[in-house]
C-alpha cells in the first residue's frame, strides 16, 4: 500500500474524531477564534462517505472514503489508475481531544468567512507553525459539521505543497460515544522522546508495525520493522508535494519509514528516538 496515501488517510482519521470542546477564559484567543479552531477539533461527523481529490507532486488521485460509526476506522478506494480497486481500511487509535488554547503555543489562526465547497458554506481556517518543525495549512470548514472540506499544506516559503478537497460528502450527524472498538496490540516499540506538542495516537500493523503521532493537526505515520541485513545504515528521504517519507536505518537493527506532512528535521526525530520496547 501506498504509504503516503495511508499517511494522509489517518490525518483525515485523527480529525474526524467526535470529541467536545468549549471556549476557555485565561487563553490569548478571542472567543470566536476558539470556537472557529475548537469546532475543526471537535467535528461531530463520525459517520461520513464522500469522494475525495488529493493533489500533490503533479499527481491527483479520487478516492471513495467512509468512516465507520463510532470514527475509529476510515475505508477508501481508488477511483483512477486501477479498475476495480479493492477498499482498503485504516484505523487508528483514539485520540486524546486538544484544544484552541493548547494549540496556540505552536501555531497562530486567522478565521474569516470562506466560499462553498461540496455544495456547503465553509469558514477559512488559517493556520501558521510557531516553529520549523511543523507546516502552514489553509482550511476551508464546514460551517454545519466542522469538518475540512478542502486543506492546503504550504511551504515555509509559500508554495503549494499539496490540496485534498471533497467533491462530494454525507454525514449523519447523530451523537456517537468516544469509545473505541478496536483493540491495539501490544506496543513493540516506544520513543525516547518526541517532539514538542507530538503525542502518540494510534498504533497497529499495516503489514508492518506502525505507530501515529500527532500535535492536534499535523500527524506522522512511523513505521517500523527489522533492517535486512543486506540494507546498509543511514537515511533517505522523498518529497511527494507536503508528503514526506523519511527512511532512517540502523545497522543489524531496525528500519524506521516516517511518512506525513512534516519538515524533514521532525521526521528525523521522531525516527531517530525509536526503540525496542522492554516487554517486546
Amino acid at each position: 500500500m501506498n504509504r503516503s496515501l495511508v499517511s494522509l488517510i489517518v490525518g483525515l482519521l485523527v480529525l474526524l474524531r467526535p470529541v467536545i470542546l468549549q471556549a476557555q477564559e485565561g487563553c490569548n484567543l478571542s472567543a470566536a477564534l476558539q470556537d472557529a479552531v475548537n469546532g475543526y477539533l471537535s467535528s461531530t461527523g463520525t459517520r461520513y462517505s464522500g469522494t475525495l481529490l488529493v493533489e500533490y507532486a503533479g499527481e491527483r488521485e479520487f478516492l471513495d472514503v467512509r468512516a465507520t460509526d463510532n470514527g475509529a476506522s476510515v475505508y477508501f478506494r481508488r477511483l483512477n489508475g486501477i479498475a476495480d480497486s479493492p477498499e482498503r481500511a485504516i484505523t487508528a487509535g483514539a485520540a486524546e481531544p486538544r484544544d484552541a488554547c493548547e494549540l496556540n503555543a505552536y501555531y497562530s489562526f486567522i478565521a474569516e468567512p470562506g466560499r462553498a465547497f461540496a455544495g456547503r458554506a465553509t469558514y477559512r481556517l488559517t493556520v501558521r507553525p510557531r516553529d520549523t518543525l511543523r507546516l502552514a495549512q489553509i482550511l476551508d470548514i464546514d460551517a454545519e459539521s466542522h469538518v475540512a472540506l478542502r486543506g492546503v499544506t504550504v511551504s515555509p516559503e509559500g508554495a503549494v505543497l499539496e490540496r485534498y478537497e471533497f467533491a462530494t460528502i454525507a454525514f449523519e450527524l447523530a451523537p456517537q460515544s468516544l469509545a473505541n472498538d478496536t483493540e491495539n496490540p501490544p506496543a513493540r516499540y516506544r520513543f525516547t522522546a518526541l517532539p514538542p506538542g507530538f503525542k502518540i495516537v494510534g498504533q497497529g500493523r499495516n503489514p508492518v508495525d506502525f505507530m501515529v503521532l500527532s500535535d492536534g493537526l499535523a500527524t506522522a505515520s512511523v513505521f517500523v520493522e527489522l533492517q535486512p541485513r543486506s540494507l546498509p545504515s543511514g537515511e533517505g528521504m522523498v518529497l511527494r508535494g507536503a508528503t514526506l517519507t523519511f527512511t532512517h536505518g540502523v545497522a543489524a537493527s531496525l528500519l524506521v519509514t516516517v511518512v506525513g506532512e512534516i519538515p524533514v528535521a521532525t521526521a528525523r526525530l521522531l525516527a531517530e528516538a525509536v526503540r525496542v520496547s522492554v516487554a517486546s
